[in-house]
């Protein structure tokens, strides 16, 4: 389960996650690689595959118009 939270207020917007993933034996694993991240002006956050947050993460820059 992955929690993927964001605030917006008059002036900013907050978006933060957790850090946990679980393998296929169902245990608990602290990540270092962020569920929430920037990408250019965008904030992504993401769930499910960290293969795919990767993919997010460091493959958008060329798909994205990015200033």
């Amino acid at each position: 389960m992955t929690v993927i939270v964001a605030l917006k207020n008059k002036d900013e917007v907050v978006m933060g996650g957790d850090c946990a993933g679980v393998g296929w034996n169902y245990d608990i694993q602290m990540r270092s690689d962020p569920k929430v991240f920037r990408v250019g002006r965008f904030v992504i956050g993401y769930t499910s595959s960290f293969r795919m947050g990767q993919l997010l993460r460091f493959g958008l820059h060329g798909c994205l118009k990015i200033d």
